[in-house]
């Protein structure tokens, strides 16, 4: 087949069966990606004012930078989560709050020309702007796909009780633990490594739990060992924060 014909081919095929399925069950663009763009490109003007106004003091390029400043903190306030980060909420809001104070005693102390204050007030906006990159950076990739599927499972197959869906996300859950339990814990977790492999080695064993399940299995079981494997997850992810 020509590669035009065979692209179009597909992409109708694609959007046919999309527009088969209830759309609740279609992921939303970036549902299950842990990014928020607006934070990453705040990126652009924290780094100069960071690395080069602030070591300098350079109060004259502060000053530059602060309409760049109130913009992207207006849009970080106004960016939603994408689905997958929804148990990040309350400590995004926290983050989020924190960065418009520290943007707003910026402002203030440079108006009053107050250096010291300016200084601090910058370190304040750099280490909000860091917080924030922690509360939605992914602390292993391994468990970052692990979740992934647990969403799937957690918030889309449970809800409509589809066993058969449940049954086969199940089974990738315990190839990515396996993944999970192999992985080596991040550096500046080290302190935390025994207590992190305690609490992958129980995600697994609940994780296998769900798989074992037999095909016949009542709904209730079924929906209880899923919620078994969603807390521990959760104990687990605990662990990081």
């Amino acid at each position: 087949m020509h590669r035009t014909r065979l692209v179009t081919f597909v992409a109708t095929l694609l959007i046919g069966v999309a527009a088969t399925l209830p759309a609740e069950q279609i992921p939303a663009p970036g549902e299950t990606t842990s990014q928020v763009p607006a934070l990453f490109a705040f990126h652009d003007v924290i780094a100069p004012l960071w690395h080069e106004a602030w070591p300098n003091k350079n109060f004259a390029m502060m000053r530059e930078l602060l309409p760049q400043v109130e913009q992207h903190v207006a849009a970080i306030q106004k960016a939603e989560l994408p689905g997958i980060l929804r148990d990040k909420q309350a400590a995004w809001q926290k983050g989020v709050e924190a960065l418009a104070a520290a943007a707003g005693t910026m402002k203030s102390s440079l108006a009053a020309s107050e250096d010291q204050a300016s200084l601090d007030a910058v370190e304040e906006l750099h280490a909000r702007f860091e917080q924030l990159v922690r509360v939605i950076r992914p602390a292993m990739k391994e468990l970052d796909a692990y979740h992934v599927v647990l969403y799937d499972l957690y918030h889309k197959a449970l809800p409509s009780k589809d066993l058969v869906k449940i049954d086969g996300l199940a089974g990738e859950l315990v190839t990515r633990c396996q993944a999970l339990g192999a992985a080596a814990t991040p550096k500046r977790f080290a302190t935390k490594e025994a207590e992190l492999k305690k609490g992958v080695a129980l995600l697994c064993e609940a994780t296998a739990t769900l798989a074992a399940l037999p095909a016949d299995a009542p709904a209730a079981t079924v929906e209880t060992a899923v919620e078994r494997v969603h807390t521990q997850y959760q104990a687990v992810d605990g662990l990081f924060q």
